[in-house]
């Protein structure tokens, strides 16, 4: 049976989610990224644990793999979502 490749990004957003029923997807993070205001608890969470957690090279390969400019991804994790 072949397992799927998971992005590391995705990897540390959920290691940190404890209930596994919140996971995030790698469409869940993509979506995150496009997103500009109205961010639900978790989705504050996630941004919270990238912002703290996420090595600058899990951004990079995330923005790179799933062609979402750094630059958008930077913006949405400056946003004051508290």
């Amino acid at each position: 049976m072949q397992t799927k490749f998971k992005p590391m990004l995705l990897l540390t957003v959920n290691n940190s989610i404890s209930n596994k029923k919140k996971h995030f997807t790698v469409e869940d993070l993509c979506q995150l990224f496009n997103k500009k205001q109205n961010f639900s608890s978790v989705e504050k969470y996630v941004l919270d644990t990238i912002k703290t957690e996420a090595s600058p090279e899990e951004l990079s390969w995330f923005s790179k793999d799933y062609h979402i400019p750094l630059s958008k991804m930077k913006h949405v994790l400056s946003t004051d979502f508290y």
